[in-house]
């Protein structure tokens, strides 16, 4: 996939409802589910005036009675997750990125709702954290959904549940960025994204990638507290390295769609 994406439409994919088995959101539209436009069918002018990257959803994972990985000293990963969230959120916010959470307390959206976050938005991507119950101590991954084959359609729409398809190229682009930041801070990390099927990846039609530190394993939460502005520092970096590969099309009179 090429390192510039541009897409006819903005992303208007609003909280979806389940559709029976084999139909598509498109389908099932009318229905209250709204489809998600396919980048892969673009055809806009060079002309054209354009919008790059400029919102950034952060989606601190687990929450409520999910609690996540449980480690020692009473460890919660949906507890500590919010902690480099918030870190995260105003390093971006000082690169001058608008910053949407799909969690800012202890509540647990399903895994739709996060993504209808970044799927009602224009010029978004998608970061969910995680801290690990395995790794090395100290260490960070970035994971990024494996290739996977887009719909079979006509219509320019794509299925909620192959959202993240068109956009595989561009989110290994944002996380080996991001990785490479995380290596030269982490020693141990790998030096590239890693790839995996990543459930909350698999339904974001943005840019999207996981990023899980290591470990709720540890002595003493203040390991875990020390590692946070090296890692919203090393994220936020590769969010800006990465903005010149995502430009969007203006196109008046389109909405963004509704926001969970």
């Amino acid at each position: 996939m090429a390192a510039t994406l541009v897409l006819t439409l903005g992303v208007a994919a609003a909280r979806p409802r389940t559709p029976p088995a084999g139909q598509s959101a498109a389908a099932s539209a009318q229905g209250g589910q709204t489809a998600v436009p396919n980048p892969a069918q673009a055809n806009v002018p060079p002309s054209q005036p354009r919008m790059g990257l400029n919102i950034v959803v952060l989606d601190p994972a687990h929450g409520g009675a999910d609690l996540g990985a449980r480690g020692t000293e009473g460890i919660r990963e949906s507890e500590v997750v919010l902690e480099f969230t918030w870190r995260l959120k105003q390093a971006l916010e000082a690169q001058g990125f608008q910053v949407l959470t799909t969690r800012d307390g202890n509540d647990n959206p399903s895994f739709d709702d996060r993504s209808a976050r970044a799927n009602a938005q224009r010029g978004a991507i998608f970061i969910t954290l995680h801290i690990a119950s395995t790794g090395l101590v100290g260490t960070v991954r970035t994971y990024v959904m494996p290739e996977f084959p887009g719909p079979n359609v006509t219509t320019g729409l794509i299925p909620w549940d192959r959202a993240q398809a068109p956009f595989v190229g561009l989110s290994h682009k944002l996380g080996d960025l991001v990785q490479q930041d995380l290596a030269k801070r982490f020693k141990g990390s790998p030096s590239t994204a890693l790839v995996a099927p990543v459930r909350q990846l698999r339904t974001t039609a943005a840019p999207a990638i996981a990023v899980e530190i290591s470990t709720v394993v540890v002595q003493e939460r203040g390991e875990l507290d020390r590692m946070v502005p090296g890692v919203a520092d090393a994220i936020a970096h590769g969010v800006v390295a990465f903005r010149p590969s995502y430009i969007l099309p203006i196109v008046s009179g389109a909405g963004g769609g509704a926001q969970p």
